[in-house]
């Protein structure tokens, strides 16, 4: 059984925090539970309080602007996401939206000493650019680097959350082992009794 401590870093403030992708955390602010759709982010308070769990602000600010951005970012990043799950490349709309976001940040050029000599890196200014657009570049980063197939959703019953599988064999079925995993296993071993 999972211990607090791992329940609480994988659910903060009712949040799931399980994608492994900031991009998909946002995804799954909208789960479907067995009582049916839920709207974690609903209203301008809790907008804040999952930017501020998600590492991207404090829990200040203008909350209704902060709802309607992360709302938007939302349906952008859903549609991003089944494209990418199908294996289909971005749609037009869907690249223009993206690259919008990502104009709004800011960074210059900066000479690094690497290994093997100087490297080019860019530095982004993380404090005047808004959350909106650092979510969109990590979405921006995930669809340039990341292995689509390893896009899933939970395997358990009544769970709608997807994540990013990063284990080695790529063979994680669970949005989390703490609850949908422990709960199917103990599903398992209840129907394995009853059959006694």
């Amino acid at each position: 059984m999972a211990s607090a401590t791992e329940i609480s870093a994988e659910f903060r403030d009712g949040f799931p925090f399980v994608g492994g992708a900031t991009w998909l955390d946002l995804l799954n602010t909208t789960p479907t539970g067995e009582s049916g759709p839920q709207e974690l982010i609903d209203g301008p308070e809790r907008a804040l309080a999952w930017l501020a769990e998600a590492g991207l602000g404090d829990a200040a600010g203008d909350g209704n602007e902060a709802l309607a951005d992360l709302r938007a970012l939302r349906a952008e990043a859903r549609a991003v996401f089944e494209q990418l799950e199908d294996g289909k490349a971005l749609s037009d709309a869907d690249l223009a939206s993206v690259n919008r976001r990502l104009a709004g940040l800011n960074g210059h050029h900066v000479l690094h000493r690497g290994e093997h000599g100087p490297t080019l890196g860019l530095a982004l200014d993380h404090a005047a650019a808004g959350p909106a657009a650092l979510i969109a570049l990590d979405l921006a980063r995930f669809v340039c680097e990341a292995e689509p197939a390893r896009l899933k959703r939970c395997a358990a019953d009544h769970c709608t959350l997807v994540f990013y599988d990063r284990g080695r064999n790529n063979t994680r079925r669970w949005c989390t082992m703490s609850v949908c995993g422990n709960r199917d296993k103990v599903a398992r071993f209840r129907a394995r009794r009853a059959a006694l």
